[in-house]
C-alpha cells in the first residue's frame, strides 16, 4: 500500500514539474483547525491561506492538489520519506529542526495539558501523573512532548485526531489531553462542547507553529518562502489571528 502510495506521489510530482512554474512539493497537512481542515474536498485554514499567498508573492503556480490531508501519523512519516515533501502545521523544536527544515513562524502555539474545570488535577510536575490518563495523538508535539518526558506509554491513550480528543475527554474516558491550547479550543467548539468548562492543568511548551520540509529540499527554496512569509505577516496580520478567522468563518 504505502509502494503504492509512494509511486502516486512520484507520478504527480514528474507530472506538475513538467508545467507548473517553481518548485515541485508535496504538502502534506491533517485535520488541525482552525490552522488547516478539510470542507467539501478542499483544505481550508490559517496556514493554507498563507501558504498560498507564499507562493502568489514568490510568483509559483499553487496547486490543490498537491495538498492532501491525511492522519498526522502517517503524514508526519510520509514527509520524512519522500524528498519533496513538506508538512503543516508543524510547532517548532529544537529536536523536530533536526529532521525538517522549518518555514515559519505563521503564529504562536501554546502546548499544554488540557483537563475539565471540575476536576481536582494539581499536577506540580510530570511525574505527579500518577494513574491518570492523557489522550494525546501519534507524532504530534504533545505525544513527542510528553514521551521526552519519560511518562510512561501505559498513562497514554492514543486518537487519532484533536476532534477524537476533546470528544473522549468530554466523555471521561481519558482524564486529560496533551494538545495545542488554541487548537484544542475550537475542537472544542466544532465538537459543541463549551470550551469554557475546561482549563490548562500543566503547560508544557511555548514555540510556534510554522510549515516544516523534508532536508533534501533545496535551501534556497526554504529561504525564499521565509523571506516571502516574514513579508506576507507584516503586511497582513490579521490572517494570522485565530479570532480574525474565527469572525470570518461563523
Amino acid at each position: 500500500m504505502m509502494l503504492k502510495f509512494a509511486f502516486y506521489l512520484l507520478i504527480v510530482m514528474l507530472t506538475h514539474s513538467a508545467v507548473a512554474k517553481g518548485p515541485s512539493l508535496v504538502w502534506f497537512t491533517e485535520d488541525y483547525p482552525p490552522f488547516n481542515y478539510h470542507v467539501n474536498g478542499q483544505v481550508e485554514g490559517i496556514a493554507i491561506e498563507a501558504l498560498k499567498l507564499i507562493y502568489l508573492d514568490l510568483g509559483w503556480d499553487f496547486d490543490d492538489n498537491n495538498v492532501m490531508l491525511l492522519p498526522w501519523p502517517r503524514a508526519y512519516q510520509m514527509t520524512l520519506s519522500n524528498h519533496n515533501a513538506c508538512i503543516f502545521s508543524m510547532t517548532y523544536t529544537e529536536e523536530r529542526a533536526k529532521l525538517f527544515q522549518f518555514i515559519g513562524p505563521t503564529m504562536d502555539n501554546h502546548i499544554a495539558i488540557i483537563g475539565h474545570k471540575e476536576t481536582s488535577y494539581h499536577l506540580a510536575n510530570l511525574k505527579s501523573i500518577g494513574d491518570l490518563k492523557i489522550g494525546v495523538v501519534k507524532n504530534d508535539i504533545g505525544h513527542q512532548l510528553l514521551r521526552q518526558s519519560g511518562i510512561d506509554k501505559e498513562s497514554l491513550v492514543f486518537l487519532a485526531s484533536g476532534f477524537e480528543l476533546v470528544q473522549m475527554l468530554k466523555l471521561k474516558r481519558i482524564d486529560l489531553i496533551a494538545y495545542g491550547d488554541v487548537i484544542a479550543r475550537y475542537q472544542f467548539k466544532r465538537a459543541g462542547i463549551n470550551p469554557k468548562h475546561y482549563r490548562i492543568v500543566m503547560p508544557l511548551r511555548s514555540s510556534y507553529l510554522g510549515f516544516a520540509c523534508n532536508k533534501a529540499i533545496d535551501k534556497k527554496i526554504i529561504n525564499k518562502m521565509n523571506d516571502a512569509l516574514k513579508v506576507i505577516r507584516s503586511r497582513r496580520p490579521e490572517i494570522f489571528d485565530p479570532e480574525h478567522f474565527y469572525s470570518q468563518t461563523e
